[in-house]
């Protein structure tokens, strides 16, 4: 109802009021004694207008609150759709809004029977009442639907919120540690948990086990936003814990101009987390870190931290609401442990040996680590003389003290642990094998150490030989520390780590069990970075025998640096801001024999590399060096030279053939030309030519097993086929010529090259031929040759064949051909139009295919309908195939396939459907492809779902 106001009325008025006679009143007079009076009253007679007036607002304001609600719960379905869920402030907003709504009801009722007059109400008092709140409940509804535009509604779940750990098969008496760990969990008063204990003990397995509760599908998924695993060892600093949580939430640090802390605490501070921290060795304070602090400000949010740590005073220092201190096993529950390690059939072998496992598990004072790794150690020792030994090995180490110990000194904690752990190494095989164990604690703490990077590392040291055998012993040797427990395999199979007990205990044997303390100097992936802290280290460490400060990020070697006359082994790789190295450095290490530098910024090689004359290993790839010098010439010693993929490099005449010890040349991805005064332009003849060091090179050494190289056509093939004492296995073919077609059979290759000895050393092909159209291997059936396969291959390399439109395969079996073939990469063949070649690969584990425009399938539905299976392979990766519509028939199983990357491959809709087996850990693309795919079951989508993850590409 509109009402006219009081001003305006009695202005009205005024003028007859006069006429009247009556005494004469300005309406100035009346309004200003009237109106303070009348407009206190007027609001208020609103309420006994009409009551469908009154009704009618309430209800417009309903449907308008409504209608808001009805958007907003179209949103938040849309976005739970795309793995979104709702936030807490809005399920609120709807409890309060159906309160309303229920209201609304009861205050119209009222209203409509309200007896009227006249349309005047009979009962005053209570129709003003009733109006007053109709109208009132109208206001709080409009003012409810306004308060909607300012909620959040919804939030990401983030699509690697939690990584799954990985834990042990058997885990004695972890059940009641987890189970008390979750119910101070769900105790808000308990913000900071602690388990504390000694090293062995369990707490990593123990965190695991509670990071493993909150995994995609279980019943506390939804529990946090994000569970963070950080593992804050030893040489962790505040820069690298806080690069390690940006990684876990998808943060590029560097991308923010904020300090790290500003930005960690901005993605955080609305979130409900829960933070992992393992081996914590020192307190940090969160605020520093990024952390918001748990249990602060007020809001509304689940803040959680869990860390584990040998040292009470870390507890203190983060402030730890609660402390569950583990303890070592009680007899039962050791025996038990050690048991399961040994094996039954260990344990059966011999009437004695039970009651001498029960002694030996009884000397392990109920350490889990140590009873993990004697155990397997003794799995199969099954002589009980062997036993009694060991019992007596045992007995003297003095440490009985393990299991009542409570805050000593790190080295009075480990040396006796150490005691008991070395057991394991000390049952190697062989000393070679120890030896190699030993050498694995030059990577830094926590690396993930590549298989053949290690191997490699092996042969330099002299460890295993360099015959034909090399990597199938380096692999022997992996298996046998892997099975000691003394190395533990990553989750994609080609790498290894350390324990840092374990890596510990191998820096104190190789200190002869902390008697020689500075024999080694590992400064490892520490953070060095200026040449002062590098010298002061150095200084320290006389007497050493193996530096490695790989990993750091030092930029110049210091000068002046004091002799190491005993220095036999200098690890500098992977520093890759370092560009120089000062040419005293190699005065003051006469006895070095491994040197490693590769992976840095270095632009030169000092002179004095000539001065090393027992140096056997030299590795100088990816950098940036252009020219070795003649000095080279002069290490007469040098088994190894690798220089990988430096680009262009101009080598003296000389400064290879006359190294006629040489077992490993590694040149492959690197384009070279022999110097005689100086370079020229690297054109077809002067490259041949430079073939011309390996041929003199050849006439020298007795056996030169590994060679990398890459060759310019047929014509330097030729050259390298004819070399009797060397044997390529790394092996790059490139040509620019028009080359429209190969065909390889027996009597081709025989005719050009002599014989078939060539492909069978072969480890690695590269093919680079840009303007070849069509690749035929033909066996040759009338005529056919056993020895017409490449038996040893395991990576394939398919790289730029622009006019590439057919690998043919012709009376020949692929699988026979390519029995070993575990990697197959093909990338810029513009023309090819499918690999369907790569389903007869028996051993495949890797395809990867980048920027092949023209590719519509990966492999043909002919032909995926008459096999059945990608049996071994675990990654794929599919990059730039614009017209890609399906990878292969949807029969196609794909029993082993742990990651698939799929990225700018916009017409693939839908992925097989047999895609999903048991391995399948990860699913990466951009959300947008995610989200385009077309499923036949959305089940199927669901159940994938955990696996997604946003490309980073």
């Amino acid at each position: 109802m509109n009402l006219i106001p009081l001003s305006v009325i009695l202005q009205f008025f005024a003028p007859y009021w006069n006429s009247l006679g009556l005494p004469i009143l300005e309406a100035a007079d009346v309004a200003g004694k009237l109106i303070p009076l009348m407009e206190a009253i007027i609001p208020g007679i609103r309420y006994l207008g009409e009551g469908g007036e009154n009704i009618k607002a309430l209800t417009d304001a309903m449907d308008r609150l409504k209608a808001t609600r009805a958007g907003i719960m179209d949103e938040i379905n849309i976005a739970e759709r795309e793995g979104k869920r709702r936030t807490p402030e809005i399920d609120n907003w709807f409890k309060r809004v159906e309160a309303e709504v229920g209201e609304e009801a009861k205050m119209k009722e009222p209203c409509r029977k309200r007896k009227r007059v006249l349309g005047v109400p009979l009962n005053w008092v209570s129709s003003y009442k009733d109006g007053q709140r109709v109208r009132k409940k109208a206001k709080v509804a409009d003012e409810l639907g306004n308060e909607a535009s300012s909620i959040v509604t919804t939030r990401r779940l983030p699509p690697s919120s939690v990584q799954e750990m990985p834990t042990i098969p058997r885990m004695v008496g972890i059940e009641s540690y987890k189970n008390e760990v979750l119910l101070h969990l769900a105790n808000d008063g308990l913000r900071i948990i602690a388990i504390r204990g000694m090293g062995g003990v369990g707490k990593t397995t123990l965190l695991r086990e509670v990071n493993n509760c909150f995994l995609p599908g279980s019943e506390r998924s939804l529990e946090f936003d994000h569970v963070i695993w950080m593992v804050a060892s030893e040489e962790c600093t505040l820069e690298k814990l806080q690069k390690g949580i940006a990684q876990k939430l998808g943060v590029d640090l560097e991308a923010h101009k904020q300090p790290p802390n500003s930005v960690l605490f901005r993605n955080l501070k609305n979130k409900n987390f829960l933070l992992l921290l393992d081996e914590l060795w020192r307190g940090y304070e969160l605020e520093d870190v990024g952390i918001p602090r748990p249990g602060t400000g007020g809001n509304p949010y689940k803040r959680k931290v869990i860390l584990t740590t040998r040292l009470q005073n870390v507890c203190r220092k983060m402030s730890a609401d609660v402390e569950i201190k583990m303890n070592c096993l009680g007899r039962p529950e050791a025996l038990d442990l050690f048991k399961f390690h040994v094996g039954e059939q260990t344990l059966n072998s011999h009437p004695d040996i039970i009651d001498l496992a029960g002694v030996v598990a009884e000397e392990c004072r109920g350490l889990p680590l140590a009873l993990k790794t004697i155990g397997s150690a003794m799995r199969d020792r099954r002589e009980p003389e062997h036993w009694r030994h060991v019992i007596e090995l045992l007995k003297d180490s003095k440490h009985a003290e393990i299991q009542e110990m409570e805050i000593l000194p790190e080295e009075g904690e480990d040396r006796d642990m150490f005691r008991v752990l070395k057991l394991s190494y000390d049952n190697l095989r062989d000393d070679m094998t120890r030896q190699c164990f030993l050498s694995c604690c030059l990577w830094p703490e926590g690396c993930l150490i590549d298989k053949a990077e290690l191997i490699e590392c092996w042969m330099g040291l002299g460890l295993i030989d360099e015959s034909n055998g090399n990597l199938l012993w380096g692999h022997d040797h992996i298996r046998i520390l892997e099975e000691a427990c003394l190395l533990e395999p990553s989750a994609d199979k080609e790498r290894v780590r350390m324990h840092d007990v374990i890596r510990d205990l191998g820096l104190w044997i190789a200190s002869d069990c902390g008697r020689k303390k500075n024999k080694w100097l590992v400064q490892a992936g520490v953070g060095l970075r200026e040449a002062t802290d590098v010298k002061q280290k150095w200084i320290g460490a006389e007497g050493v025998e193996r530096i490695s400060l790989m990993r750091n990020h030092i930029e110049i070697m210091p000068q002046h640096l004091p002799n190491r006359p005993n220095l036999k082994v200098l690890m500098l790789q992977m520093n890759s801001y370092l560009t120089r190295i000062p040419p005293d450095l190699f005065q003051c290490m006469p006895s070095l024999t491994y040197l490693d530098l590769s992976y840095t910024a270095l632009e030169e090689l000092p002179k004095e590399i000539g001065m090393l004359v027992h140096l056997q290993y030299l590795n100088l790839s990816q950098t940036c060096i252009t020219e070795l010098p003649k000095e080279l010439a002069c290490l007469k010693e040098l088994k190894y030279l690798l220089l990988r993929h430096i680009g262009l490099l101009r080598i003296p005449r000389g400064g290879i053939s006359n190294l006629y010890k040489l077992r490993q040349l590694d040149l492959f991805g690197t384009e070279y030309e022999v110097l005689e005064v100086e370079g020229t332009g690297c054109g077809n003849e002067e490259y041949t030519a430079s073939l011309g060091e390996l041929e003199e090179l050849n006439s020298k050494v007795m056996s030169l097993t590994n060679l990398g190289i890459m060759v310019n056509g047929v014509r330097t093939l030729q050259i390298l086929s004819r070399l009797d004492n060397i044997v390529s296995r790394y092996l790059e073919m490139w040509s620019t010529c028009k080359l429209a077609s190969i065909r390889l059979a027996p009597s081709i290759v025989k005719a050009q090259l002599g014989s078939l000895k060539m492909l069978k050393s072969l480890k690695k092909l590269k093919i680079d031929f840009d303007h070849l159209v069509e690749l035929e291997v033909d066996g040759e059936d009338q005529d056919r040759d056993m020895g017409w396969q490449l038996p040893d291959l395991k990576e394939l390399h398919l790289r730029d064949l622009f006019q590439l439109k057919v690998v043919k395969w012709t009376r020949v079996s692929i699988s026979d051909f390519l029995p070993q073939l575990r990697s197959v990469a093909i990338y810029y063949c513009l023309e090819l139009e499918n690999a369907n070649w790569v389903l007869l690969l028996p051993q495949l584990e890797s395809l990867q295919i980048v920027f092949c425009p023209k590719m519509r399938q990966v492999i043909d539905d002919s032909v995926g309908s008459n096999f059945g299976a990608f049996r071994c392979l675990r990654i794929l990766f599919l990059f730039r195939l614009g017209c890609l519509t399906s990878i292969c028939d949807q029969t196609i199983s794909f029993p082993s396939l742990e990651v698939i990357e799929i990225d700018h491959c916009d017409e693939l809709k839908q992925l097989p459907v047999k895609i999903m087996g048991r391995n399948l850990r990860e699913i990466r693309g951009c959300e947008g492809w995610w989200q385009s795919l077309q499923w036949q079951d959305e089940n199927v989508k669901a159940s994938l779902l955990p696996c997604f993850r946003r490309s980073l590409i």
